[in-house]
């Protein structure tokens, strides 16, 4: 099982958002982050038994650019209890920032977490620690957020 994440993206509620390839978030705003978690193991590749383009089930189809298949996390009595920790580095360690991660009711694949405006994250990679029961796993989606910081023009 490998695990990853696709940010989702004008989140209103499970039946109605759209997916992105990156969070773009201001530096001071109060942010809602969403995203579901994937199996990248499988998918409609493996769940039929060839590569399938991602055009063949039209744009606006929910396997159109699909990583993988949606994971359910904490389903069954063994996979709880369920939690997510979200972890958003940093090059300076006191910059680093961690977010319990909370689950949807209405579909256990999708989680958000909410940065207030004291919580100012770098741009790049977020990791994620998944629990259910006493496993954890671990993993790291690239280049998942961009940070727009009206504070800092670039320079050194």
């Amino acid at each position: 099982m490998r695990l990853s994440t696709r940010p989702l993206l004008n989140y209103e509620n499970v039946n109605n958002f759209s997916y992105g390839n990156q969070w773009i978030i201001r530096a001071g705003d109060p942010n809602t982050l969403y995203f579901q978690v994937f199996d990248l193991d499988k998918g409609p590749a493996n769940v039929i038994g060839q590569f399938v383009p991602a055009n063949q089930f039209g744009a606006n189809s929910s396997l159109s650019g699909s990583m993988g298949l949606r994971y359910m996390v904490g389903i069954g009595s063994g996979n709880q209890p369920a939690s997510m920790t979200v972890t958003f580095p940093s090059i300076d360690d006191t910059q680093v920032i961690n977010v319990t991660a909370v689950q949807d009711p209405n579909d256990k694949s999708i989680w958000s977490v909410t940065l207030g405006q004291n919580q100012k994250p770098a741009s790049g990679n977020v990791q994620f620690a998944v629990q259910e029961g006493s496993s954890i796993r671990r993993f790291s989606s690239l280049n998942l957020l961009a940070v727009e910081d009206p504070q800092n023009d670039g320079s050194c």
